[in-house]
């Protein structure tokens, strides 16, 4: 099992395109392949099976699992970029997990390739070549032509037959989880490298608190076979819960397998007084989703500025249930590379809600970005409304009216601050608000809205006053 490693561009999937003949890399969103996946090919009569492993920063864990899952790595290094900070990461992970490897110094056919520039940036972070005072085996190649790749083959070949690696077929199967998927049309999808023993249609398994049985079994291809051996990425349909990526599966006995629901639940402690961005997160995967957490919580905030905070996490296209909470919660619903469903976007329409999509990483971590200054600008300038019309004006404390919003979002719950002209006549609170005859929990700039909103007892609200947010 061989991981391929290195910085983002440095030509990891093409080099895999070319060994596999096909044209992954063309299909990939952004060019950037964002979901862990195995392939197995056959060189000089030798099965090998390739993980491919994302270069984009998001995916650090993914990087470090699939090389914890390998039994052998190449790092991918551009010759004409040199060691670069995904490079370095990769170097770290190859260390610590104390995964052999070699290196393949791509790009030789361009014009500004500086070989030997590579070699001595290697050098300098700790990998030392054959030839420069190492023992690290490389092979200079061009992933877009194939110059060298046969020969990069070869010498994967003979350097893993040093490592003398051998299995027991008659072992109950074992291995790593490298992706989890749930579709509509099959359930729960869990792509595993088998590391150890024989997996067979029908088998037991478990990983972490996730079971089944073995119902659907399949190879890299797609096909269904009734049993699979090291080192082949295997497809199971059968787990009743998904696992998480980077789970060690094994067989169980059949009275062991377990059943139960799959929860994607994240609960997050956070003080009641905290400026936050509530976030309901979906994605494609396990791994995407793992990753975009991951990014999403390490994300920097001004100070003072709303932090995001993930409400919810789960896999899937985006449902009705997903929006009711978010009109519970006023959560911005995150979709990565899933689809809404129909009658939850009309759903939103009605809510008004924000719901950021894309198959892109980095648009969705823009457009949360965005929506926290956007907050933070709310803070410094609070949301203001112009009233435009008195629909009641009664001596009790609730008043109907109608206006604009003139600067940020007005909230239903809101608190404010009544002005007329300088002058601040007194305070109250937003008790509801309707849009396009539908009720909403927020309006934004520009906007006009129907509202219900709660004055002292006798206080006379007239066309042209203000209302201004302040704090709870």
């Amino acid at each position: 099992m061989v991981v391929v490693l290195g910085h983002v561009d440095h030509g990891k999937t093409t080099l895999l395109d070319y060994i596999r003949k096909t044209n992954i890399a063309a299909r990939e969103a952004g060019g950037i392949t964002q979901s862990t996946a195995a392939y197995e090919i056959e060189h000089n009569g030798k099965k090998l099976t390739f993980i491919d492993t994302p270069g984009h920063e998001a995916f650090t864990a993914m990087r470090s699992r699939g090389a914890s899952a390998a039994d052998f790595a190449i790092l991918v290094i551009a010759a004409d970029d040199g060691v670069k900070p995904q490079t370095k990461e990769s170097i770290k992970i190859l260390q610590e997990s104390a995964t052999p490897f070699i290196v393949a110094i791509n790009k030789i056919d361009k014009n500004n390739a500086d070989i030997e520039r590579a070699k001595r940036d290697l050098s300098e972070h700790g990998v030392l070549l054959e030839g420069m005072g190492g023992s690290v085996s490389f092979q200079e190649i061009s992933a877009k032509t194939g110059q060298g790749v046969p020969e990069l083959l070869d010498l994967l070949l003979l350097a893993s037959e040093l490592e003398e690696l051998t299995y027991n077929p008659a072992l109950p199967a074992s291995g790593v989880v490298i992706e989890t998927h749930r579709t509509k049309e099959r359930g729960n999808k869990v792509v595993v490298i088998i590391k150890n023993g024989t997996l067979r249609l029908g088998d037991a398994i478990a990983a972490g608190p996730a079971a089944g049985i073995v119902k659907i079994l399949e190879n890299f291809l797609g096909q269904s076979v009734k049993e699979l051996t090291p080192s082949a990425p295997a497809i199971i349909i059968g787990f009743e819960k998904l696992p998480t990526v980077g789970d060690i599966f094994t067989d169980l006995p059949s009275s062991s397998a377990a059943s139960g629901s799959s929860s994607n639940s994240l609960s997050v402690p956070r003080d009641k007084n905290e400026n936050i961005l509530p976030l309901i997160v979906k994605a494609d995967s396990a791994g995407s989703l793992e990753a975009i957490v991951q990014i999403i919580s390490a994300l920097s905030v001004p100070e003072g500025a709303p932090r995001p905070l993930i409400l919810e996490r789960g896999l899937g296209d985006v449902t009705d249930s997903d929006v009711k909470q978010a009109g519970t919660t006023g959560a911005v619903i995150v979709a990565f590379n899933v689809k809404i469903a129909k009658s939850a976007d009309n759903l939103s329409r009605s809510y008004h809600l924000k719901i950021i999509s894309s198959s892109i990483i980095y648009e969705i971590i823009k457009s949360i970005e965005d929506r926290i200054n956007l907050s933070f600008k709310e803070l410094v300038t609070p949301p203001s409304l112009e009233v435009l019309a008195i629909f009641n004006q009664n001596s009790g404390s609730k008043k109907t009216i109608g206006g604009r919003v003139i600067s940020g979002t007005i909230r239903s719950g809101s608190r404010f601050e009544l002005h007329r002209g300088e002058e601040t006549i007194t305070r109250g609170r937003v008790l509801s608000l309707e849009q396009d005859k539908q009720e909403t929990k927020n309006v934004e700039s520009g906007k006009e809205c129907g509202l219900v909103i709660e004055l002292p007892a006798g206080t006379p609200i007239l066309v042209g006053d203000s209302l201004v947010t302040i704090a709870a």
